[in-house]
């Protein structure tokens, strides 16, 4: 009986002693993997070297004019005569940059001017003629004054008729002025309309605009506006043309300074060049060199990481195991970066 009932007994035993291997194990935090057994697979390398490294911002900016004309015809349906300025080329007010046609109004204009000389002449011979009428008149005591009145009279005529003439000719000079138009501003052409012969004027189209370059610049708003103080000088890359310019401070263009909630603030880069871009909504780049390296030691920045505030690199120990190493690093760009202790020129690390 006794060997009956121990069985049973250590039976219940080996169950509550399996039952005590069946709960859950507790979790464990996950520490710096430091040591990696070799899984036989070949690792990806990287060799410390020396070279020199560049931190470089790209800045956007956009190119506007604070000041510009916009030149279009009043007259309409008038064919185009001539286009006298091409894109680039500086003016002043005052310059004549387009024509329609005007020919039959030249014409004519040119058709008065030769009949006011005419009458100016006549009029000049009539004054003449009075003048000796009243002479002979006043040296002979006489009564009769029919030749002077004659004289007096042909004066009259000639000078209503230049009167007439005169009018006529400020009338046709003020309709070919209303077919011409004249810069108002001094500036450069950066836009001119390529007329086709049969074009005729429009009130909407633009014939050309003239900009005003000393108010004129690329501006930006950006955060490494501390790189683009007042009198720094730059170039501005819009992809097909390098423009030169230096940058000037809001105040000088009296505009108030403000940064964004984002620490940005609008920088002005006015241009040093006489040429501008032409055209609408030129966009352009700045390059900044934010700071370099000569000299020094670098690793891809793959290499490294960072647990914390501490850089970590990967290397092959002598047991062929990949193993964490703390280094010291400087300068960060975006491929490389720069290590300042830890390593020396030569070691070999494991791309991460």
């Amino acid at each position: 009986m006794r060997k009956w009932i121990a069985l049973p007994l250590a039976a219940l035993c080996l169950l509550g002693l399996s039952g005590c291997f069946l709960l859950p194990a507790e979790p464990e935090v996950p520490e710096l993997p430091l040591v990696t057994p070799y899984s036989g697979a070949e690792y990806i390398t990287a060799q410390v070297t020396r070279g020199d490294l560049t931190l470089v911002q790209s800045v956007s900016c956009t190119f506007s004019a604070t000041r510009t004309e916009t030149l279009k015809f009043s007259a309409v349906d008038k064919k185009y005569g001539s286009i006298f300025v091409t894109v680039g080329q500086e003016v002043t007010a005052g310059t004549l940059v387009a024509e329609l046609d005007a020919e039959q109004v030249k014409d004519k204009l040119r058709q008065t001017e030769d009949e006011i000389a005419r009458l100016e002449l006549q009029a000049s011979c009539a004054e003449k003629a009075l003048e000796l009428a009243l002479e002979e008149e006043e040296l002979r005591k006489a009564d009769n004054t029919k030749t002077s009145d004659a004289r007096a009279a042909d004066l009259a005529y000639y000078r209503a008729s230049l009167e007439i003439r005169e009018q006529k000719r400020e009338e046709l000079t003020q309709e070919l002025e209303g077919l011409r138009l004249y810069a108002g501003i001094d500036g450069i052409v950066t836009y001119v309309k390529t007329a086709k012969e049969g074009d005729t004027s429009s009130k909407a189209e633009t014939v050309a605009i003239i900009t005003d370059t000393a108010s004129s610049m690329f501006t930006a708003n950006t955060d490494a506006w501390q790189w683009l103080s007042p009198g720094t000088r730059v170039t501005v890359n819009t992809g097909d043309t390098e423009y030169p310019c230096v940058a000037v401070s809001a105040a000088s263009l009296g505009l108030e300074e403000f940064m964004d909630p984002r620490g940005n603030k609008t920088v002005y880069l006015k241009l040093e060049g006489p040429e501008l871009p032409t055209g609408d909504n030129i966009r352009g780049s700045v390059e900044l060199l934010l700071d370099s390296r000569e000299n020094v030691l670098i690793l891809p920045r793959r290499a490294v990481f960072t647990v914390g505030d501490q850089y970590y690199v990967y290397y092959e120990d002598a047991n062929g195991l990949k193993t964490a190493k703390p280094v010291s690093c400087g300068l960060e760009t975006t491929w490389y970066v720069e290590v300042t202790e830890g390593l020396s020129e030569g070691d070999t690390v494991i791309l991460s």
